[in-house]
């Protein structure tokens, strides 16, 4: 280990992090479940192939893999004020400029419309912290995902320097006071904010739909499973004779789980709160996924060596800019130039494959790896030698 000096503070580098690179497949996975959903503007609607279930839930897997390796990556790193605050406009700037050149390239073929408020949420990254559709969903629909992820930022340091005990105790109560709201919520007689209108996109007021889908703290319990997964992980790891077994048993409890995941969610709807089924409808699988990144964290075994290869990989490195991109280059084909009209719901899927693709590898190579390697320099962490045994990776997220 080489020892340097960054802003006066000395610091100890680790050797190299290497990724998990099935994580980072997985990713490509959960990417393509988004854009497979929003192809229902095409007339393209593939839940009904999979038992109506709701393929947006594939954000839930992404909150659970962030607890995960952020954890993984940052445990043990926050060793003063200056180390959170560092950590937080790293995460800012990992995001923010593929976000708003997303939200620009919005504004300019959808037209979308502009308010200060809408303006000044959305360049902070602050549109789901106000949980309305109106705000969360300006410009670029599927930015509400990135503003919950910077509240995770926020809290995240907070909850890695305690012993890790207390760590789980702060998962345990935040999940316990969650459920416990939605449990109370299911049994009351009518809905706690006003219904939405007919065009819920467009609501610039609290409903219970927005609320349990778009307000922070209630999908922190998605993220602080990630967290407890990586608390696992760095205590037990599974056999390596029966990690091929393991892996194989996750990905046939996702299907049976998704199999049931629409019948649950009627189930909810019909004898519960709109809280509850939406709540259900949208992170309900969250244990599954979490039990999915365990799994797949360990560099072993076969689906790893399957997972494992160039082209997923390059898929998982470029899925953020893909998700940020791909539902302007759907609403564009679709409602600017009528592409689905004219020539079919299969050649315009076809399309907006490959140009989702070659600008979310043109945003990763311009602006997303560009903007990570300036906001390292600019805002260096302390680093120490990891406690642990074994060596932290690379943020995937």
């Amino acid at each position: 280990m080489d020892t340097t000096t960054a802003n006066g503070v000395n610091s100890i580098r680790p050797p190299g992090r290497p990724q998990l690179h099935n994580l980072t497949a997985l990713r490509a996975f959960a990417a393509l479940a988004i854009f497979i959903h929003h192809l229902k503007v095409f007339g393209i609607d593939a839940s009904q192939y999979i038992r109506n279930m709701d393929l947006e839930c594939a954000v839930s897997f992404f909150f659970v893999l962030s607890g995960f390796v952020l954890s993984y990556s940052f445990a043990g790193r926050f060793l003063d004020w200056r180390d959170i605050r560092h950590f937080v406009c790293q995460r800012f700037f990992r995001l923010w400029p593929v976000h708003m050149l997303c939200s620009f390239f919005a504004v300019v073929t959808l037209h979308e419309p502009a308010s200060l408020l809408t303006a000044y949420l959305t360049t902070t990254l602050q549109s789901s912290w106000i949980p309305t559709y109106g705000t969360a969903y300006a410009y670029n629909g599927v930015s509400w995902s990135i503003s919950v992820e910077l509240f995770f930022y926020l809290i995240l340091p907070f909850i890695l320097i305690l012993r890790p005990n207390q760590v789980m105790l702060v998962i345990c109560g935040w999940t316990l006071a969650v459920l416990g709201l939605l449990a109370f919520t299911a049994v009351l007689p009518g809905p706690v904010f006003p219904p939405s209108s007919e065009r819920p996109w467009l609501d610039f007021y609290v409903t219970d739909a927005s609320f349990v889908q778009l307000f922070p703290p209630l999908r922190m319990v998605e993220f602080l499973s990630g967290i407890a997964v990586y608390q696992l992980f760095r205590l037990r790891r599974i056999p390596a004779g029966w990690l091929a077994s393991a892996q194989i048993a996750a990905i046939a409890s996702l299907v049976l789980y998704a199999g049931a995941h629409d019948e649950i969610t009627q189930f909810f709807a019909n004898h519960a709160s709109v809280m509850a089924s939406v709540a259900y409808r949208e992170y309900g699988m969250y244990p599954v996924f979490a039990a999915m990144v365990y799994v797949f964290a360990h560099q072993s075994g076969v689906a790893t060596r399957v997972l494992s290869c160039r082209p997923l990989i390059f898929c998982g490195e470029i899925s953020f800019a893909f998700y940020m991109i791909h539902q302007i280059v759907i609403f564009n084909l679709a409602y600017n130039y009528e592409i689905d009209k004219h020539y079919g719901p299969i050649a315009v899927t076809t399309l907006a494959a490959i140009l989702s693709l070659g600008l979310s590898f043109i945003l990763h190579r311009t602006a997303e790896k560009p903007a990570i390697a300036w906001a390292k320099r600019r805002f260096p962490m302390s680093r120490h030698a990891p406690s642990s045994q074994h060596t932290p990776l690379a943020a995937l997220v």
